[in-house]
């Protein structure tokens, strides 16, 4: 199987708002080789995976989505255009048909990769994520009980949004912790089984609201709290942000969330499950992909790696479009976002704006002229910069000199 990447004119050329993209005519790469230009769609080999520049509206706008050969621009999760910051091949620093061809070596990799996971079928698969074709090796059948799912829906938040104002000249960035790294400490974390959990209210938990709270942290068992969440006035209360970025109120939390949250606001346990059959490490991590030392620097296992953990951490849906919320899914998250957290505390200190975090990232902005400040802190707290903003110092640096 062969691999490409379309980079369609209307996307690259950044059309008026509201308008509707159009895949006609784009540069087309496959395998890494040059880009040749295409008038349409049908003019791709038809025996290769493509992967577009077209947003969600944009992709199935076109009806690019009936095609199982055709993958949207956020297929890999991290969206195309943000591949190209990361690796340099945007299109303010590259003309289209050599970031089409940049592009396609990556996505080959990536996809090379992905074929050396067990239970991985590309062929036969139409999921428009990588991630979702991923979770399509392990078929569980096993069905929370509803009280215990529906709990877990309102435990479960993939990132969170930071409600505060910034400048408007300010520029944004997204600093991502190490991909590859980032996955294993994820998916090394032992999780609560699925079976054996046990309401428990609030008479049968200790009667004061300090021991209560107490009790479900230091609990050898996983837990599983109903809480009443008060913010405190401080520092940081923007950047906890708690119940911002979901669609439904959070009112349940981790014991890792209630660890979290309890240090920095009033939190109120009403209730609680608890897992009698304790924690679990996962199976599929026997599966984890790797490329011996090179694991760590290698850009496409990162994309991959990540892919593979979310694939973990998502709810699974059934045939009648039911979603269930594994508790892994859960403590995935909450341990995921916690991780960031404590990165967003330090940017924040810092003097940035914490935009949002979650998924390996913090989204920030920063003044204009302090790029060489972003990527210094950046290193200070292990976090990548996309090459992008070393061509942006770069300029900073010749007008500061021009002056």
């Amino acid at each position: 199987m062969r691999f490409g990447v379309v980079l369609f004119d209307d996307v690259s050329r950044k059309i008026a708002k509201g308008r509707e993209r159009s895949s006609k005519e784009g540069w087309a790469s496959i395998d890494g080789a040059p880009s040749r230009r295409i008038t349409d769609i049908s003019e791709l080999e038809s025996n290769a995976k493509w992967l577009t520049n077209l947003g969600y509206e944009d992709f199935f706008g076109n009806l690019l989505g009936r095609n199982p050969n055709l993958y949207p621009s956020y297929f890999l999760r991290t969206d195309l255009k943000a591949i190209a910051d990361d690796v340099g091949a945007n299109l303010e620093n590259l003309a289209a048909d050599k970031s089409a061809q940049a592009l396609s070596t990556v996505f080959n990799r990536v996809m090379y990769l992905a074929m050396r996971v067990p239970g991985v079928q590309l062929e036969s698969s139409s999921e428009k994520t990588l991630a979702d074709i991923l979770s399509g090796r392990v078929k569980n059948k096993y069905r929370l009980p509803d009280e215990l799912n529906e709990a877990m829906k309102h435990a479960y938040q993939t990132t969170t949004q930071c409600m505060q104002r910034f400048p408007k000249d300010w520029k944004s960035v997204t600093l991502r912790v190490p991909r590859y790294q980032h996955a294993i400490d994820i998916l090394e974390t032992a999780v609560p089984s699925e079976y054996r959990w046990v309401y428990l209210y609030h008479a049968r938990m200790p009667a004061d609201a300090t021991a209560r709270l107490d009790w479900c942290i230091a609990n050898p068992l996983p837990v599983l709290a109903n809480v009443i969440v008060k913010p405190q006035r401080g520092e940081f209360s923007t950047v906890i942000s708690y119940g911002s970025g979901v669609n439904v109120e959070r009112t349940w939390v981790s014991q890792i969330e209630l660890l979290w949250l309890s240090q920095f606001c009033d939190v109120e346990v009403v209730g609680a499950f608890v897992c009698e059959a304790g924690y679990e490490q996962q199976k599929e991590l026997e599966s984890f992909p790797d490329l011996g030392e090179f694991s760590h620097s290698a850009y496409s296992l990162g994309l991959l790696a990540e892919s593979y953990w979310v694939s973990m951490a998502n709810p699974r849906t059934t045939q009648l479009n039911q979603k269930l919320f594994p508790p892994r899914a859960i403590w995935y998250r909450s341990l995921d976002r916690f991780s960031m957290f404590l990165k967003a505390v330090n940017l924040h200190s810092a003097g940035f704006h914490i935009v949002g975090y979650g998924v390996g990232s913090i989204w920030l902005n920063y003044p204009i002229g302090a790029t060489d400040d972003l990527i210094e802190a950046a290193g200070e707290f292990d976090l990548d910069v996309p090459v992008s903003k070393f061509a942006e110092l770069r300029t900073e640096k010749r007008l500061e000199a021009d002056e």
